[in-house]
């Protein structure tokens, strides 16, 4: 992803921080879920909290956003099977 691929809501707000770095947030899902193989809860909230927390992006659009850009359904059980199989669009 280049820093020409901005994301917006429907009101026209960005959903990630400006020079976000996908490949960044990708790698750091890989090596957590490489750790923590079988979590209790789901991607959209290792996302929020992991990647996004402290930017004041942390909400659920743009987590569930993110998860979709790396290839996941927000309202999975995050583990490590499901991060394997997954399929980027």
């Amino acid at each position: 992803m280049n820093e020409r691929d901005i994301y917006f809501d429907a009101s026209g707000h960005p959903l990630f921080p400006k020079g976000f770095d996908f490949k960044k947030a990708e790698r750091i899902m890989d090596n957590f879920m490489t750790y923590h193989r079988n979590m209790h809860t789901t991607f959209a909230e290792v996302v929020s909290f992991l990647i996004l927390r402290g930017t004041g992006y942390d909400g659920g659009t743009s987590s569930n956003h993110l998860c979709f850009l790396l290839g996941v359904y927000g309202g999975d059980r995050a583990t490590l099977k499901r991060w394997k199989e997954r399929v980027k669009p």
